[in-house]
Protein backbone atom coordinates (compact mmCIF):
# COMPACT_ATOMS: atom_id res chain seq x y z
CA UNK A 1 0.00 0.00 0.00
CA UNK A 2 1.91 2.92 -1.12
CA UNK A 3 1.40 6.18 0.06
CA UNK A 4 -0.45 8.70 -3.07
CA UNK A 5 -0.92 12.01 -1.46
CA UNK A 6 -0.07 13.98 1.54
CA UNK A 7 -2.22 17.34 1.76
CA UNK A 8 -2.34 19.18 5.38
CA UNK A 9 -4.68 22.05 5.42
CA UNK A 10 -4.84 24.99 8.23
CA UNK A 11 -8.37 25.49 9.61
CA UNK A 12 -9.49 28.91 11.89
CA UNK A 13 -11.85 27.43 13.97
CA UNK A 14 -14.45 30.69 15.69
CA UNK A 15 -14.78 30.49 19.44
CA UNK A 16 -18.82 30.39 20.35
CA UNK A 17 -17.45 33.10 22.49
CA UNK A 18 -14.10 35.37 22.68
CA UNK A 19 -11.99 32.84 24.83
CA UNK A 20 -9.51 33.81 28.03
CA UNK A 21 -7.76 30.74 28.91
CA UNK A 22 -6.36 30.62 32.69
CA UNK A 23 -2.67 30.20 31.81
CA UNK A 24 -3.07 33.15 29.39
CA UNK A 25 -4.78 36.06 31.36
CA UNK A 26 -4.74 39.41 29.64
CA UNK A 27 -5.08 36.95 25.80
CA UNK A 28 -8.28 36.99 24.49
CA UNK A 29 -9.04 34.68 21.36
CA UNK A 30 -12.23 34.64 18.55
CA UNK A 31 -10.54 31.60 17.08
CA UNK A 32 -8.05 28.49 17.19
CA UNK A 33 -5.70 26.90 14.69
CA UNK A 34 -6.11 23.17 13.50
CA UNK A 35 -4.07 21.59 11.24
CA UNK A 36 -5.79 18.69 9.46
CA UNK A 37 -3.69 16.50 7.36
CA UNK A 38 -5.41 13.89 5.05
CA UNK A 39 -2.88 10.77 3.28
CA UNK A 40 -4.76 8.68 0.70
CA UNK A 41 -2.43 5.67 -0.78
CA UNK A 42 -2.64 4.00 -4.24
CA UNK A 43 -5.57 1.51 -2.69
CA UNK A 44 -8.05 4.56 -2.36
CA UNK A 45 -8.12 4.62 1.44
CA UNK A 46 -7.53 7.99 3.24
CA UNK A 47 -5.86 8.38 6.31
CA UNK A 48 -6.84 10.93 8.88
CA UNK A 49 -5.07 13.48 11.97
CA UNK A 50 -5.09 16.19 13.44
CA UNK A 51 -3.40 18.92 15.59
CA UNK A 52 -4.55 21.57 17.93
CA UNK A 53 -1.87 24.27 16.01
CA UNK A 54 -0.30 25.52 12.53
CA UNK A 55 1.80 23.19 10.97
CA UNK A 56 0.02 22.79 7.53
CA UNK A 57 3.43 24.32 5.97
CA UNK A 58 6.31 22.41 7.55
CA UNK A 59 3.94 18.94 7.06
CA UNK A 60 3.30 20.16 3.17
CA UNK A 61 7.22 21.16 2.47
CA UNK A 62 9.27 18.88 4.36
CA UNK A 63 7.37 15.78 4.97
CA UNK A 64 5.16 15.35 2.02
CA UNK A 65 7.99 15.12 -0.65
CA UNK A 66 9.74 12.24 1.40
CA UNK A 67 6.35 10.54 1.65
CA UNK A 68 5.39 10.09 -1.91
CA UNK A 69 5.81 6.29 -3.28
CA UNK A 70 6.35 4.88 0.23
CA UNK A 71 4.98 2.37 2.22
CA UNK A 72 2.52 3.20 4.26
CA UNK A 73 2.92 0.45 6.82
CA UNK A 74 6.91 1.82 7.53
CA UNK A 75 5.97 3.37 10.79
CA UNK A 76 9.63 3.31 12.19
CA UNK A 77 11.34 4.48 8.94
CA UNK A 78 8.85 7.58 8.12
CA UNK A 79 9.47 8.42 12.07
CA UNK A 80 12.63 10.21 10.62
CA UNK A 81 10.77 12.15 8.61
CA UNK A 82 8.21 13.41 11.12
CA UNK A 83 10.76 14.43 13.75
CA UNK A 84 12.94 16.27 10.47
CA UNK A 85 9.50 18.06 9.50
CA UNK A 86 9.16 19.91 13.00
CA UNK A 87 7.49 17.35 14.71
CA UNK A 88 4.67 16.66 11.74
CA UNK A 89 3.23 13.42 14.52
CA UNK A 90 -0.15 13.87 13.07
CA UNK A 91 1.34 12.22 10.05
CA UNK A 92 1.72 9.29 12.05
CA UNK A 93 -1.41 9.70 13.27
CA UNK A 94 -2.73 9.46 9.57
CA UNK A 95 -0.49 6.93 8.86
CA UNK A 96 -1.79 4.65 11.83
CA UNK A 97 -5.39 5.15 10.50
CA UNK A 98 -4.79 4.08 7.17
CA UNK A 99 -3.28 0.60 8.72
CA UNK A 100 -6.27 0.19 10.71
CA UNK A 101 -8.53 0.81 7.30
CA UNK A 102 -6.01 -1.50 5.54
CA UNK A 103 -6.91 -4.27 8.25
CA UNK A 104 -10.35 -3.31 8.70
CA UNK A 105 -9.54 -2.98 12.49
CA UNK A 106 -9.94 -0.41 15.00
CA UNK A 107 -6.47 0.52 15.95
CA UNK A 108 -7.27 -1.13 19.70
CA UNK A 109 -7.84 -4.39 18.34
CA UNK A 110 -5.06 -4.31 16.06
CA UNK A 111 -2.43 -3.89 18.48
CA UNK A 112 -4.07 -5.83 21.17
CA UNK A 113 -6.83 -4.40 23.05
CA UNK A 114 -6.98 -3.89 26.61
CA UNK A 115 -10.17 -1.96 27.81
CA UNK A 116 -13.14 -0.74 25.60
CA UNK A 117 -14.19 2.04 27.01
CA UNK A 118 -11.78 5.00 28.66
CA UNK A 119 -12.93 6.82 31.99
CA UNK A 120 -13.08 10.49 30.89
CA UNK A 121 -12.28 13.03 32.99
CA UNK A 122 -14.08 16.83 32.28
CA UNK A 123 -11.13 19.14 31.61
CA UNK A 124 -11.94 22.57 32.22
CA UNK A 125 -9.83 25.93 30.89
CA UNK A 126 -11.30 29.07 31.84
CA UNK A 127 -10.80 31.04 34.95
CA UNK A 128 -13.76 31.39 37.51
CA UNK A 129 -14.38 31.44 40.57
CA UNK A 130 -14.68 28.69 43.63
CA UNK A 131 -18.09 29.13 43.92
CA UNK A 132 -19.02 29.18 40.29
CA UNK A 133 -16.50 26.02 39.58
CA UNK A 134 -18.35 23.92 42.57
CA UNK A 135 -21.38 24.81 40.20
CA UNK A 136 -20.08 23.85 37.19
CA UNK A 137 -18.94 20.50 38.88
CA UNK A 138 -22.23 19.54 40.22
CA UNK A 139 -23.45 20.19 36.58
CA UNK A 140 -20.81 18.07 34.98
CA UNK A 141 -21.86 15.05 37.96
CA UNK A 142 -25.05 15.62 36.67
CA UNK A 143 -24.45 15.28 33.45
CA UNK A 144 -22.47 12.13 34.07
CA UNK A 145 -18.84 12.79 34.71
CA UNK A 146 -17.12 11.01 37.32
CA UNK A 147 -13.64 13.06 37.39
CA UNK A 148 -13.28 16.84 36.71
CA UNK A 149 -9.86 18.43 35.89
CA UNK A 150 -9.61 22.20 37.68
CA UNK A 151 -7.12 24.73 37.40
CA UNK A 152 -5.10 26.30 40.06
CA UNK A 153 -3.92 30.08 38.73
CA UNK A 154 -4.82 32.64 42.01
CA UNK A 155 -2.51 34.90 43.26
CA UNK A 156 -2.10 32.68 46.67
CA UNK A 157 -1.88 29.15 47.73
CA UNK A 158 -5.24 30.01 49.98
CA UNK A 159 -7.11 30.85 46.82
CA UNK A 160 -5.82 27.72 44.88
CA UNK A 161 -7.02 25.43 48.08
CA UNK A 162 -10.41 27.19 48.16
CA UNK A 163 -10.92 26.43 44.55
CA UNK A 164 -10.48 22.31 45.13
CA UNK A 165 -12.12 23.12 48.72
CA UNK A 166 -15.65 24.16 47.01
CA UNK A 167 -15.68 21.69 44.71
CA UNK A 168 -15.11 19.04 46.89
CA UNK A 169 -17.96 19.87 49.15
CA UNK A 170 -20.28 20.49 46.13
CA UNK A 171 -19.95 16.91 44.79
CA UNK A 172 -18.17 14.86 48.04
CA UNK A 173 -16.79 11.70 47.09
CA UNK A 174 -19.04 11.07 44.02
CA UNK A 175 -15.96 12.70 41.78
CA UNK A 176 -12.50 12.25 41.32
CA UNK A 177 -10.64 16.07 41.10
CA UNK A 178 -7.42 16.44 39.25
CA UNK A 179 -5.73 19.60 39.37
CA UNK A 180 -3.50 21.72 36.82
CA UNK A 181 -0.97 24.46 37.62
CA UNK A 182 0.36 25.33 33.96
CA UNK A 183 3.78 26.00 35.72
CA UNK A 184 5.79 24.08 32.94
CA UNK A 185 5.72 26.59 30.51
CA UNK A 186 4.50 27.11 26.72
CA UNK A 187 4.00 24.05 24.84
CA UNK A 188 7.04 25.45 22.76
CA UNK A 189 9.71 25.45 25.56
CA UNK A 190 10.04 26.25 29.52
CA UNK A 191 8.90 30.04 29.33
CA UNK A 192 5.24 30.84 30.61
CA UNK A 193 3.59 33.61 29.05
CA UNK A 194 4.95 36.68 29.54
CA UNK A 195 1.57 38.07 30.65
CA UNK A 196 1.12 35.62 33.06
CA UNK A 197 2.15 36.55 36.98
CA UNK A 198 1.72 33.42 38.56
CA UNK A 199 4.99 31.69 38.64
CA UNK A 200 5.26 29.07 41.46
CA UNK A 201 8.00 27.57 43.19
CA UNK A 202 9.46 24.61 44.78
CA UNK A 203 8.14 25.49 48.24
CA UNK A 204 4.56 26.54 46.80
CA UNK A 205 4.46 23.30 45.12
CA UNK A 206 5.06 21.75 47.66
CA UNK A 207 2.85 23.43 49.95
CA UNK A 208 -0.16 23.11 47.58
CA UNK A 209 0.13 19.50 46.98
CA UNK A 210 0.39 19.07 50.26
CA UNK A 211 -3.20 20.76 50.85
CA UNK A 212 -4.49 18.50 48.17
CA UNK A 213 -3.23 15.78 49.64
CA UNK A 214 -5.51 16.53 52.39
CA UNK A 215 -8.50 17.21 49.99
CA UNK A 216 -8.16 13.86 48.10
CA UNK A 217 -7.00 15.04 44.83
CA UNK A 218 -5.89 12.88 42.63
CA UNK A 219 -3.17 14.08 41.07
CA UNK A 220 -1.45 17.66 40.32
CA UNK A 221 -0.48 18.81 36.95
CA UNK A 222 2.88 20.76 35.88
CA UNK A 223 3.20 22.46 39.11
CA UNK A 224 7.27 23.15 37.98
CA UNK A 225 8.81 23.98 34.79
CA UNK A 226 9.43 21.22 32.62
CA UNK A 227 12.95 20.99 32.44
CA UNK A 228 13.50 20.91 35.94
CA UNK A 229 13.66 17.50 36.59
CA UNK A 230 15.44 17.32 39.73
CA UNK A 231 12.89 19.63 41.32
CA UNK A 232 9.68 17.37 39.83
CA UNK A 233 11.30 14.30 41.00
CA UNK A 234 12.58 15.69 44.18
CA UNK A 235 8.23 16.81 44.91
CA UNK A 236 6.94 13.08 43.07
CA UNK A 237 9.08 11.65 46.29
CA UNK A 238 7.99 13.92 48.42
CA UNK A 239 4.15 13.64 48.85
CA UNK A 240 1.86 10.67 48.12
CA UNK A 241 -0.78 12.78 45.86
CA UNK A 242 0.25 11.79 42.12
CA UNK A 243 2.28 14.78 40.42
CA UNK A 244 1.54 14.79 36.67
CA UNK A 245 3.31 16.36 33.39
CA UNK A 246 5.03 15.73 30.19
CA UNK A 247 2.15 17.41 27.52
CA UNK A 248 4.84 20.37 26.44
CA UNK A 249 7.71 17.96 25.90
CA UNK A 250 8.60 16.61 22.32
CA UNK A 251 10.27 13.31 21.32
CA UNK A 252 10.75 9.89 23.02
CA UNK A 253 14.26 11.60 24.35
CA UNK A 254 12.27 14.07 26.85
CA UNK A 255 10.59 11.42 28.07
CA UNK A 256 13.52 8.90 28.60
CA UNK A 257 14.81 11.72 30.93
CA UNK A 258 11.88 11.87 32.80
CA UNK A 259 11.64 8.25 33.60
CA UNK A 260 15.36 8.37 34.20
CA UNK A 261 15.21 11.42 36.66
CA UNK A 262 11.89 9.25 38.79
CA UNK A 263 9.79 12.72 37.85
CA UNK A 264 6.32 12.43 37.86
CA UNK A 265 4.11 9.67 38.84
CA UNK A 266 2.03 10.12 35.65
CA UNK A 267 3.34 10.71 32.15
CA UNK A 268 1.41 12.65 29.84
CA UNK A 269 2.53 12.86 26.25
CA UNK A 270 0.23 13.77 23.48
CA UNK A 271 0.11 12.11 19.93
CA UNK A 272 -0.44 15.83 18.03
CA UNK A 273 2.45 17.72 19.56
CA UNK A 274 5.00 15.45 21.49
CA UNK A 275 5.58 11.93 19.52
CA UNK A 276 4.17 9.56 16.83
CA UNK A 277 1.10 7.64 18.29
CA UNK A 278 2.95 4.49 17.13
CA UNK A 279 6.18 5.68 18.55
CA UNK A 280 4.25 6.27 22.21
CA UNK A 281 3.09 2.84 22.40
CA UNK A 282 7.53 2.60 23.18
CA UNK A 283 6.73 5.13 26.14
CA UNK A 284 3.94 3.60 27.31
CA UNK A 285 5.81 0.55 27.72
CA UNK A 286 8.48 2.21 29.27
CA UNK A 287 5.90 3.67 31.71
CA UNK A 288 4.84 0.26 32.68
CA UNK A 289 8.17 -1.23 33.42
CA UNK A 290 8.88 2.06 35.61
CA UNK A 291 5.85 1.86 36.92
CA UNK A 292 4.07 5.05 35.85
CA UNK A 293 0.63 5.88 34.56
CA UNK A 294 1.09 7.04 30.78
CA UNK A 295 -2.26 9.32 30.53
CA UNK A 296 -2.17 11.71 27.55
CA UNK A 297 -2.58 15.29 27.18
CA UNK A 298 -6.15 15.97 25.19
CA UNK A 299 -4.77 16.51 21.83
CA UNK A 300 -7.14 19.57 20.86
CA UNK A 301 -9.73 18.37 18.48
CA UNK A 302 -11.96 15.24 18.34
CA UNK A 303 -9.64 13.42 15.59
CA UNK A 304 -6.63 13.55 18.16
CA UNK A 305 -9.26 12.12 21.07
CA UNK A 306 -10.22 9.17 18.88
CA UNK A 307 -6.50 8.71 18.16
CA UNK A 308 -5.71 8.58 22.13
CA UNK A 309 -8.73 6.14 22.93
CA UNK A 310 -7.39 3.45 20.44
CA UNK A 311 -3.35 4.28 21.84
CA UNK A 312 -5.03 3.80 25.68
CA UNK A 313 -7.26 1.19 24.91
CA UNK A 314 -4.04 -0.30 23.68
CA UNK A 315 -2.28 -0.69 26.97
CA UNK A 316 -2.73 -1.30 30.52
CA UNK A 317 -1.53 1.67 32.57
CA UNK A 318 -3.94 4.47 30.88
CA UNK A 319 -6.74 4.73 33.52
CA UNK A 320 -7.88 8.11 32.29
CA UNK A 321 -8.51 10.02 28.77
CA UNK A 322 -8.99 13.77 28.98
CA UNK A 323 -12.05 15.12 27.67
CA UNK A 324 -12.18 18.74 26.88
CA UNK A 325 -15.46 20.34 27.68
CA UNK A 326 -16.19 23.84 29.47
CA UNK A 327 -19.22 25.59 28.04
CA UNK A 328 -19.49 27.72 26.11
CA UNK A 329 -16.32 28.15 24.96
CA UNK A 330 -14.86 24.92 24.71
CA UNK A 331 -18.47 22.84 23.87
CA UNK A 332 -18.31 19.40 21.86
CA UNK A 333 -19.66 20.71 18.76
CA UNK A 334 -16.93 23.78 18.75
CA UNK A 335 -14.03 21.63 20.11
CA UNK A 336 -14.07 18.33 19.60
CA UNK A 337 -16.44 17.99 16.38
CA UNK A 338 -14.69 20.85 14.61
CA UNK A 339 -18.22 22.26 13.88
CA UNK A 340 -18.48 19.08 11.68
CA UNK A 341 -15.17 18.12 10.57
CA UNK A 342 -15.82 15.00 12.61
CA UNK A 343 -18.74 13.67 11.77
CA UNK A 344 -20.26 12.21 15.06
CA UNK A 345 -19.14 12.99 18.66
CA UNK A 346 -17.31 10.77 21.04
CA UNK A 347 -19.57 11.10 23.82
CA UNK A 348 -19.59 9.46 27.79
CA UNK A 349 -21.78 6.86 28.73
CA UNK A 350 -24.08 6.21 31.73
CA UNK A 351 -20.75 5.21 33.54
CA UNK A 352 -18.89 8.58 32.88
CA UNK A 353 -16.56 6.56 30.44
CA UNK A 354 -15.95 7.06 26.83
CA UNK A 355 -16.17 4.09 24.61
CA UNK A 356 -13.43 3.21 22.24
CA UNK A 357 -14.77 3.65 18.53
CA UNK A 358 -15.39 1.46 16.56
CA UNK A 359 -14.88 1.34 13.03
CA UNK A 360 -11.32 0.55 11.34
CA UNK A 361 -8.81 2.81 12.17
CA UNK A 362 -9.14 6.01 14.47
CA UNK A 363 -12.53 4.80 14.18
CA UNK A 364 -14.00 8.01 13.11
CA UNK A 365 -15.19 9.43 9.76
CA UNK A 366 -14.06 12.71 8.58
CA UNK A 367 -16.64 15.61 6.62
CA UNK A 368 -14.11 17.02 3.78
CA UNK A 369 -16.73 19.36 3.38
CA UNK A 370 -17.02 20.60 6.94
CA UNK A 371 -13.03 21.23 6.34
CA UNK A 372 -13.26 23.05 3.20
CA UNK A 373 -15.80 25.66 4.79
CA UNK A 374 -12.78 26.29 7.91
CA UNK A 375 -9.75 26.57 5.35
CA UNK A 376 -7.83 29.34 5.29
Amino acid sequence: MKIESVNATLLKVPYPLPFEAAWEPGVIRNDRDVTVVRIQTDTGLVGWGASGFDQADEINSLAAPHLIGEDAFAFERHARITRYAKGAWIVEMALCDLVGKAAGLPLAKLWGHFADRIPAYASIVAAKSPAERADDALELLERGYRAIKLRAHAASIADDVEMVEKVRAAVGDRMEIMVDANQAGAASGPIKHPGDPIVWDYDRALATARAYEQLGVYWLEEPLPRYDLQAIARLTDAVELKIAGGEGNAGLHEFYWMLDAGAYDIIQPDAATCEGMWQLRKLAAACERAGKLFIPHHGANGIALAAHLQLQASVPNSPWVEYIIDPPWRTIESYQQLFGVMRDPLLIDADGCVPVPQGPGLGIVVDETAIARLAV
